[in-house]
């Protein structure tokens, strides 16, 4: 006699008279045979999750396939320029060869959110799904737009509300590494350096300030910058300021890796020594914190995984619209440069 609960349960001959193929298909894309067209599979998955129909952890290698789709990608740009920054070109890269691998119009727009206006919004919802890059949810148009109308993907962004995908390096974690690095090599005068205007960046500066002040003798100090003083000679204007305030500082952590070089520039104007005097640590390892003189400590990123999780939270979202929001975040690693040293190496080499 049949389960109660199996009663209402579909079945694959439902999914099969809904998508108008054959039962043997049904099976057949589940099961995640190969040999089957595309739109079929699109089809027959988009059907089974329309019917709730499970998906067995044997078959959780099905994926929903993307040729033919048109996603929408609205890109953060820096300024008017439309220069995206040196940490998002990895990540436009990376998706502009999964469109070509996988058969999907990418639509890249460069924008700040100010820019998206109602024609953008129309354009957007034409798609079948959207990439918000470097943009936060807290912009109502972002929310109106893709709230129960666009399946959303929030890249290199968080939502503390939970209604987007999201997919960002493991900012707390980060922060958190920094910090953990200094105290270990003895450094207990500490500052951060850079803008909070994103939860992004927000959580970076909470793990930092975390590994800090659960160290005991601890002096955590903070520079915020304003987003459009976030640049190399602005991080060095805040370090002759700090350092003129508070010339017992020894270690410093940056949000990001162009932050980082200008307050290493600044210690070396004022004729301190990097990591001798002062230690210094960035975030993102960009190409040029490889090349800089003495190479940057920083924390690596993986920006070409972020993008590839991104479409694979898309392909999710389309499989199965009604899915609870996922935040996925990627491991990061410290990055050993020779821009960190113990704290207090200068006097005792003296």
């Amino acid at each position: 006699m049949p389960d109660a609960t199996d009663i209402n349960r579909p079945r694959q001959a439902d999914i099969a008279q809904r998508a108008g193929v054959s039962i043997s298909t049904v099976s057949r894309v589940l099961a995640g045979e190969k040999g089957i067209s595309a739109s079929i599979q699109t089809k027959v998955l988009g059907v089974a999750a329309e019917l709730g129909y499970p998906l067995r952890p044997a078959n959780s290698g099905v994926s929903m396939p993307l040729d033919g789709k048109r996603i929408m990608a609205f890109m953060s740009a820096e300024r008017a320029t439309g220069d995206i920054g040196a940490f998002y070109h990895d990540i436009l890269d990376t998706l502009r060869a999964l469109s070509q691998s996988e058969g999907f119009e990418l639509d890249i727009k460069l924008l700040h959110q100010a820019q998206i206006d109602e024609t953008m919004m129309q354009r957007a919802c034409e798609a079948d799904g959207l990439l918000a890059i470097g943009l936060d949810p807290e912009d109502d148009k972002i929310s109106r737009m893709a709230q129960g109308v666009l399946p959303t993907v929030l890249v290199n962004g968080a939502d503390p509300a939970m209604a987007f995908d999201c997919v960002s390096p493991s900012n707390f974690y980060g922060g958190r590494l920094a910090g953990t690095r200094l105290t270990e090599l003895g450094h207990r005068k500490v500052a951060y350096i850079g803008p909070d205007h994103r939860h992004t960046v927000r959580e970076r500066i909470r793990g930092f300030r975390h590994a800090i002040r659960t160290t005991e003798g601890t002096d955590y100090n903070e520079v915020l910058l304003s987003t459009t003083e976030s640049g190399f000679a602005q991080a060095g204007d805040a370090v002759h300021r700090l350092l003129a305030e508070k010339p017992e500082i020894t270690g410093l952590f940056c949000m990001n890796d162009a932050i980082a070089l200008g307050a290493l520039g600044a210690v070396q104007e004022l004729g301190l020594s990097v990591p001798r005097d002062i230690s210094v640590i960035g975030f993102d390892d960009l190409p040029f914190a490889e090349l800089s003189t003495p190479r940057l400590t920083t924390i690596r990123v993986d920006r070409r995984e972020i993008a590839r999780e991104a479409i694979d939270l898309i392909r999710r979202r389309l499989l199965d619209p009604s899915a609870n929001a996922r935040q996925v975040q990627l491991a990061v690693h410290l990055v050993e440069g020779q821009t960190a040293d113990v704290a207090g190496k200068a006097k005792t080499n003296d």
